[in-house]
């Protein structure tokens, strides 16, 4: 389900709560919880922010989400951020096929920054067919490419762009 402006009041803590979980384990930033949470929240009202998100639940709760942008036919990645319960389930293997369906366009290439530390991600990424191609301004994370046709075969049983 695609979020809707005007559940960002009660979705935004929610989705930061997810993010904090899974990042301050792996990568934290040496900020307090609360600046995080400003800054976070800052960048998510800013309109530099042209990203889109997916939101993904396990019954009625708000299980992760997908906050991604499309460049031409680049599908970024910009966070795929899941509840520490609902990972190493089927969550994951159902938001990949829910993407497959419903992104906008047709995509041929994707993208994903991922912190150093994340070796789980990293893992991911690479059973996803992305590989390491170079790392970002701040030497913190490795930039991720591939093409979408292999993503779409391993997880959806199609073949081509997503989208298509």
């Amino acid at each position: 389900m695609q979020l809707n402006p005007t559940q960002t009041t009660t979705l935004l803590p929610q989705m930061f709560d997810i993010l904090y979980a899974n990042m301050s384990c792996i990568a934290p930033t040496g900020n307090s919880r609360e600046e995080d949470w400003r800054l976070w929240q800052s960048y998510m009202a800013s309109e530099q922010n042209k990203a889109q998100v997916i939101l993904m639940y396990a019954d009625d709760t708000l299980a992760g989400y997908f906050q991604y942008r499309i460049e031409g036919d680049t599908l970024c990645a910009d966070e795929i951020e899941i509840r520490p319960q609902y990972q190493r389930t089927f969550l994951f293997y159902r938001f990949l096929r829910y993407a497959a369906q419903n992104l906008p366009m047709k995509l041929s290439r994707v993208k994903a920054y991922i912190n150093k530390q994340n070796l789980n991600s990293q893992a991911i990424a690479d059973k996803l067919g992305l590989r390491p191609v170079g790392e970002n301004k701040s030497g913190r994370s490795w930039l991720y490419e591939g093409e979408m046709d292999g993503l779409a075969r391993r997880f959806c049983g199609t073949k081509g762009p997503i989208g298509a």
